[in-house]
């Protein structure tokens, strides 16, 4: 069986339980934490974070940490796309998250800032992929609407655009910078 395949029986293994399909309709509206959504359901925590491990393994919620909380929230996108699209080959099937990036984001963003800009390129490319989401495909963006975007998440802002630059994910010319159409941003801040 090839890996796609694998991966669109994964959707379907995954909101094959009842439970499941309560936790996604009770975070469809917004993102919940596990201890909550366990005292929702009146299921023990383990249960609830098995239910949303194998949820978030097939790529049909989001993961955020909020503080000492992950918040748990339904991926409408992947959940958007329907049945026979996904069946027929039609449409993408849903991607997990990365354990990795998650990581990276955790260690390096807190209370909605960037810590600092990590040493290590293999990160910092995460970080970098993460800031392009905050720039529009082909809208143009004065240098000082980057820096005033970046500078919200880091005071270095500088050293941020120079790097968006070079790693190609915006490009610049006559002081006007617009993120690169088909960059490798992966998904909005939060």
């Amino acid at each position: 069986m090839s890996a796609e395949l694998s991966t669109r029986a994964a959707v379907f293994r995954a909101l094959s339980h009842p439970a499941r399909l309560s936790l996604l309709r009770l975070t469809w509206q917004g993102a919940l934490s596990g201890e909550a959504l366990a005292r929702l359901m009146n299921l023990a925590p383990a249960t609830v974070s098995h239910h949303l491990a194998a949820l978030e393994g097939a790529g049909l919620t989001t993961v955020r940490q909020d503080g000492h909380h992950r918040l748990h929230g339904a991926n409408h996108a992947a959940l958007d796309v329907t049945l026979a699209a996904l069946i027929r080959g039609e449409a993408a099937a849903p991607t997990p998250a990365d354990p990795y990036r998650e990581r990276v984001l955790r260690s390096f963003i807190q209370h909605g800032r960037l810590t600092r800009i990590p040493a290590q390129r293999k990160k910092r490319d995460v970080i970098l992929r993460e800031l392009a989401t905050l720039f529009e495909p082909g809208q143009p963006y004065p240098e000082r609407e980057v820096n005033a975007r970046l500078t919200h998440w880091h005071e270095d802002f500088a050293t941020l655009r120079r790097e968006l630059v070079e790693a190609g994910l915006l490009a610049r010319e006559g002081g006007v910078y617009r993120r690169v159409e088909g960059a490798p941003a992966d998904r909005p801040l939060e």
